[in-house]
């Protein structure tokens, strides 16, 4: 039996001391054992990166897929062939008791009996809106790029000072909920950062909620915003934003709780499943796009 020296047992302490902080120095990241030494300098710096990654992974898991994948002609026909319907609807929900039949009257610049002029001239505001989106389909979509589109829904003196930001406060029908007045820098802040999402629909649906609660103007916010949310839409060839007639009664109850809660998801969740319309054309990209999904479940 080997007895020990006081130096060698001051010296075999001082190595389990040494160890013990070893092992203190042991972190768990993300499931994985770091020692905090080793997670220093370059090696922080990765794990970092590490991350970063798995948050983009995750970021990227709950964007929207696209219901339609159209080329942006497609997308356009789908617009122009579908206006009216697109107009009657908007109008509809703006509480203007306009028939599908007076609306492409009023449309194709025919007199229509027993209407208000303001309703007359919202409609073709809608027009003459619609018409300046999609002549302007390239060119991306800003802040002065919806600040025009509000100009074009309040045009003929229907919306007070249209086209810019509101700078007084307004109420909100059906709620006691008010927004703050809007501040220019803030909301191109905030733009920037929505369509910096990488998802078309995503992107739009976010793009509109947003314009909608922000009440960036006196009036026409929801018009405004499901225009700018279409313009990007078209863009991407994800189809069209519109609110059949029978989901709107729902989507008002949908909007007013947003509003108060500032949460969209459930309103979200709403407008992708039941207010997204589209043609799933049949061409050589969709059909090569089939093809490798059959090569990979092969």
């Amino acid at each position: 039996m080997r007895i020990l020296s006081e130096k060698s047992k001051n010296e075999l302490k001082g190595e389990k001391r040494k160890t013990i902080e070893k092992k203190g120095n042991i972190q768990k990241v993300g499931g994985r054992s770091m020692n905090r030494e080793k997670v220093k300098g370059e090696n922080m710096s990765e794990w970092k990166k590490e991350i970063e990654i798995a948050k983009q992974k995750e970021r990227q898991a709950d964007v929207m897929d696209d219901k339609f994948k159209m080329t942006i002609e497609e997308n356009i026909f789908v617009a122009k062939r579908n206006i009216i319907d697109y107009i009657w609807k908007s109008a509809n929900l703006e509480g203007i008791a306009v028939t599908y039949p007076d609306t492409e009257a009023i449309y194709n610049g025919l007199s229509v009996p027993n209407m208000k002029i303001d309703d007359i001239v919202a409609i073709n505001n809608l027009k003459h809106a619609w018409r300046f989106v999609l002549e302007n389909i390239d060119y991306p979509i800003d802040y002065p790029f919806i600040c025009e589109i509000n100009r074009k829904i309040g045009g003929d003196n229907l919306i007070q000072n249209a086209g810019f930001v509101r700078n007084a406060p307004v109420s909100i029908g059906g709620t006691n909920w008010r927004p703050d007045i809007p501040i220019e820098s803030q909301i191109k802040e905030q733009l920037a950062n929505i369509l910096d999402i990488n998802g078309a629909t995503d992107k739009a649906l976010t793009l509109m909620l947003y314009c909608m609660r922000k009440q960036m103007f006196f009036d026409g916010n929801k018009r405004t915003s499901m225009l700018a949310a279409n313009h990007v839409m078209i863009a991407n060839g994800a189809g069209i934003v519109t609110i059949p007639i029978e989901h709107q009664r729902d989507f008002r109850g949908l909007l007013i709780d947003f509003y108060e809660s500032g949460d969209m998801k459930e309103i979200k969740g709403f407008l992708y499943d039941k207010c997204i319309d589209g043609i799933a054309f049949q061409n050589e990209r969709t059909e090569k796009a089939n093809n490798k999904l059959k090569d990979i479940d092969r």
